[in-house]
């Protein structure tokens, strides 16, 4: 098992390794431990029977053990279900000691994270993520949020968990599609500020599978770097931006598909365009776009151009958290494995945005 320390005010440990469900009750019990915890999830977890697993770990340890279920989607981090859970803690008489478990992907971290940064002024929670992308991105750093119709994560609230609990064995039920879309924010890693991690990625015979060995040291090199990254900047004023690359843009395909377009494979087509992009003012290797596509489409992150206008996609970047008054703040390369930030006035960059979209085409 490896141990990353986040050293926030409150520091926490991000376990990773594997079996580590299977002892839940040896990780969870100094946080739990006589406390009432609500376990949420979701409903596709519970097919793979790791709520029932993590129940029966806990049930002599916990002082009562609470459950709730909701449909997978992103549909599910909205205000109507923050209010439902505000209210069924409190039909439950959870106190400031109690805990909340977060058992899921990312939509079930940010949306458990958000209620119990709320709850009586906040309660303790625990992430126990079982995508690869919640391992790797959102259960880590303290970002919790959930949507409004005008935009993805416009309420929400920096609050980190107690304990990350990451077994990576849970990444082998997933379906390859979500695999993939974590893939997505693995190569996100290597773009912004890893070129080795990048050349491994690309240099790979074969795509990385939730079955390969190395899965626990990668996503242990991830973390860290996304500990860098918050020490430095832990309430996202500068460096941790970075961390945006492709985002601002693929949170516009997002919501203008009603979310029927997944996260990973949105930012995987937002990190393309501003690719596409910053080889204007970069002046990047001609070849360079062209391996970076080569690479997402191994992953099967790349479709055919979305048909939506620039400036429906215009509409919701301009909604988008990295917007300040007028200007708005981007993240492109500048070079191989190496992101930047850069400050646009909102006519500049729309306008910019409008050319490359008009002439963007997926390398295949």
């Amino acid at each position: 098992m490896e141990i990353v320390r986040i050293g926030v005010t409150q520091p926490y440990d991000v376990l990773i390794g594997r079996g580590l469900l299977k002892e839940a009750d040896k990780h969870l019990y100094p946080f739990v431990a006589d406390k009432k915890v609500l376990i949420m999830t979701d409903d596709t977890i519970m097919k793979h029977g790791y709520l029932n697993q993590i129940s029966e770990k806990l049930k002599t340890t916990a002082g009562a053990i609470h459950t709730i279920s909701f449909q997978p989607g992103e549909e599910q981090k909205s205000m109507e279900n923050v209010t439902r859970l505000v209210g069924h803690l409190a039909d439950l008489n959870f106190s400031r000691q109690d805990v909340i478990i977060a058992l899921g992907g990312g939509v079930i971290g940010d949306l458990a994270g958000f209620v119990a940064s709320i709850y009586l002024r906040g309660i303790d929670f625990i992430q126990i993520p079982t995508t690869l992308l919640a391992a790797i991105d959102s259960s880590v750093g303290g970002k919790t949020a959930v949507d409004l119709p005008q935009g993805k994560n416009l309420v929400g609230a920096f609050y980190h968990p107690r304990l990350v609990l990451c077994d990576v064995d849970s990444f082998q039920t997933l379906e390859p599609h979500i695999f993939e879309d974590g893939c997505s924010e693995l190569i996100k890693y290597g773009m912004i500020m890893n070129p080795r991690l990048l050349s491994e990625l690309m240099d790979r015979t074969t795509p990385l599978q939730a079955t390969d060995e190395e899965l626990v040291e990668i996503v242990k090199e991830c973390v860290e770097m996304k500990r860098k990254v918050v020490l430095e900047d832990e309430y996202d004023h500068g460096l941790r931006q970075l961390l945006n690359y492709g985002h601002t843009l693929g949170h516009a395909f997002e919501q203008c598909s009603q979310y029927q377009i997944s996260h990973g494979r949105a930012v995987a087509l937002g990190m393309s365009v501003f690719l596409q992009m910053a080889d204007k003012i970069n002046q990047l290797d001609d070849h360079y776009r062209e391996q970076f596509d080569a690479l997402l489409h191994q992953y099967h992150l790349l479709a055919e151009k979305y048909d939506y206008t620039a400036e429906e996609l215009s509409k919701a970047m301009i909604n988008d958290k990295k917007r300040r008054n007028s200007t708005i703040t981007i993240v492109l390369p500048i070079a191989f494995g190496k992101c930047d930030l850069f400050q646009y006035p909102i006519d500049e960059f729309l306008s910019w945005f409008n050319e490359e979209w008009q002439k963007y085409e997926v390398y295949s």
